[in-house]
This record gives structure tokens, sequence and C-alpha cells, in this order.
């Protein structure tokens, strides 16, 4: 059976009453909002409670008021009866505009729930932890809050609410953060680095017990280039990378057949071409591990010569590397002045005779005066192993 329909008079009268309702709590809202008030009476789903607004009966206010932290009251269903001017400020409103509102609604949507379980836990909860305000501006704020249930009298219980902005320390976390995560990449970069140096000897290894000559040869010239390097006053990331190339950079010779490198006679032209292909062989092998420097270009390189009468490129002048010019002289210097399957050694006399007469020709000649400088000043020598 269908309801009566209500009569004009009747729905006349309840729209009345609901605006008259509405313009009562507007007027109570404004009147809480301008401080005019000191009580106001609330219903709920228990029946009509008092709220206390006055500082004479909640003296805790005055302490509120004085606070750098954020502070609030407010009803269990969120209405904020008062705010602290730091509050306001975090939420970049002015006070009459959070005061009357509902604190949800300054709330970031997907933390509301949060605040909704932090309000209705039981007395024995602890009632904190972190939100994210939105402030009138549209910004997003970091709290960390502490709700506390406050019985005044026979009134309704009041939550007063402190909130403390987190933005510092959640850039001193993110600082922190980003330290640990740089000092977990370098840590891995280190590791990663001592396993490319670990291969480097492995490497090395592998083509001494193939050619002692070689090995030897690789040895010194890893111990003189980056020395060179130092009498220069480069870096010591720079030496490292020279000191690492200078260590390998005959590697290619391992493509080159035994009985060539240990002939114990001159080479023939077809031999000798061969033995140039060492410097293409050896970047072919290390072209595609990664370092921090450029090994595979040093390798290439160190048969340059300034004039462009190297190989394999016969590059000229500036177009070498700086490291493959120092590697070339280092090369120049330890093999003429040891002993090779086909000649006894030369000395380290002839070996500096050879690189000053090549100054600024064969041979860059800020690296030979440094050479030279370590030989005959600085009383430089080969140790008996390596020292890599």
């Amino acid at each position: 059976m269908k309801a009566a329909l209500k009569s004009k008079a009747e729905l006349s009268r309840e729209v009345d009453e609901l605006r008259t309702a509405l313009q009562e709590a507007q007027a109570t809202l404004n009147a809480i909002r301008e401080g005019a008030v000191d009580a106001f009476v609330g219903s709920g789903t228990s029946g009509e409670h008092i709220y206390s607004l006055s500082n004479a009966d909640q003296p805790y206010r005055i302490l509120l008021e004085e606070m750098s932290e954020g502070a609030l009251t407010l009803t269990p269903d969120g209405l904020i009866l008062f705010c602290n001017k730091r509050f306001a400020e975090m939420v970049s409103s002015p006070l009459n505009m959070v005061i009357g509102s509902n604190l949800q609604i300054w709330v970031d949507p997907e933390y509301r729930t949060i605040l909704e379980s932090l309000m209705n836990m039981d007395a024995t909860a602890k009632h904190r932890g972190e939100l994210l305000l939105v402030t009138n501006d549209g910004d997003r704020l970091p709290i960390y809050i502490s709700i506390g249930n406050v019985h005044v009298g026979k009134e309704a219980d009041i939550y007063c609410l402190v909130a403390t902005d987190l933005t510092e320390v959640k850039q001193i976390e993110e600082i922190v953060a980003a330290k640990k995560m740089s000092q977990a990449t370098l840590k891995a970069s280190h590791e990663l680095q001592q396993s490319l140096e670990e291969s480097i000897k492995a490497i090395a290894n592998t083509v001494e017990s193939r050619d002692e000559y070689t090995a030897g040869h690789m040895r010194r010239v890893g111990q003189l280039a980056p020395a060179i390097a130092r009498e220069l006053g480069l870096s010591e990331e720079t030496i490292h990378g020279i000191e690492l190339a200078s260590t390998i950079h005959d590697v290619g010779k391992i493509s080159i057949p035994i009985e060539i490198l240990t002939k114990p006679a001159k080479l023939s032209k077809i031999e000798y071409l061969l033995i140039q292909t060492h410097v293409e062989a050896g970047y072919d092998i290390m072209k595609n591990i990664v370092f921090p420097w450029p090994i595979a270009l040093l390798i290439l390189q160190h048969h340059e010569r300034m004039d462009g009468s190297g190989y394999p490129q016969g590059l000229k002048g500036e177009d070498i590397l700086l490291e493959s010019r120092i590697i070339a002289v280092s090369d120049v210097i330890e093999a003429m002045a040891s002993r090779r399957p086909y000649r006894a050694e030369l000395g380290i006399d002839a070996a500096l005779a050879e690189i000053k007469q090549g100054r600024g020709t064969l041979y860059d000649q800020t690296v030979v005066d440094a050479c030279v400088r370590l030989f005959e000043e600085k009383r430089f020598s080969f140790a008996p192993k390596s020292t890599f």
C-alpha cells in the first residue's frame, strides 16, 4: 500500500524546519569561529553533549595557544573546536577557516582512514601516527600526530591533537637514504673495480705463462708508466688507469704464434707485420669491458708516434691520448733496456738516448723530459717484482 502523499502545508513546514536548523548550525559555526560562545550542545548517537570552548573551563587551551607545535581540540566526529596559530600556519589558512571545519578536509584522502582508526582506538592504545596534510594552497605536508582523549567534567569527550611538522625530518631521512645509497653504490663500484683489476691480473698471468719475455716487459712498463705520470703531476685516478693499461698493454700478443714471439733471430717483414696486429687484437680483447678509463684505446694507441709514423692508425700529436704517449715512452725504454730472444739488453743509457733523439718527433717531449728526470735525477729503477 502506498504511503499517503504529504500535503503542501506539511512539506512547507518541513522545509522551514530544515532551513531553521541549517541557519542555527551556521550561526553556531560562525560563533565558534569568532570565539563568541563558551559552549555548544551537539547531538550524537548516544544523545546530546555539551562541548566547552572557554579558557576558564579548559585551562589546557592556554598551553595549546603557546605551543610551537600544531594543536587542536576536536569532537569525536572530527569537528575542530580550537586551533592554535601554529596549526593554521601548517595548513596555510586563517584561524577562522580552520576552526569549525572538520579535520578530515585537511588530511590527504589516502590518510583519512588512518586518522579515523587513530581516533577510534580505545584509551589504552597509542593514538600516534604519521599523516599527510593538505594545505590551503594544495601542498602536502608530512606530520606526526599524537591524539589524547580529554574528559571535561560531565561534558562529552574532547580529543586533543598535537601535530609535528616532519618536513625537515623527511628531508634528513632523504639525505641519509641518499648517503646510504651512495655508499652502497660506491661499495658496489669499488667491488666491481676490484673484480676488473683481478681480471687484469689474471690476463697478465695468462700471458706470462705463455711468454716470459712479454710478461716481464708488461710488468716493468707497468712500473715506469705510472711513475712518469706521477712526475707529470697527473691525478692519482688517472695514474691508476695508466698503471692498469700499461700492465696489459701487450695482451694482444696472446694472438701471435709463440714461435714468432720467441724467435732468436731478426723477424721477417711478414712476421713483423703480424707482430703489429697485437695492438688491434689487444683492443678487441678489452673493448667490451667497462672500465673507468679508456683501457682499450690506450692499448690500441701505444705504438702511435707524434709525427704520424706509428701504427695502427698513424695518429699524430694531440690525437694520441696522453696516457698512450706515456705508455709508448715506457714501452721503448723497457724494451731496449731488457734482454730479448734475439739480442742481449742494450741498457738504460741506450734507451734514454733513443727517446732523447726522438723527443718532439716520435715521442711527446714533456713525457720524455719526465722519464729522463726519473732515471738521471731521481734514480728510478725497475723493481724485481711488479708493484701492481
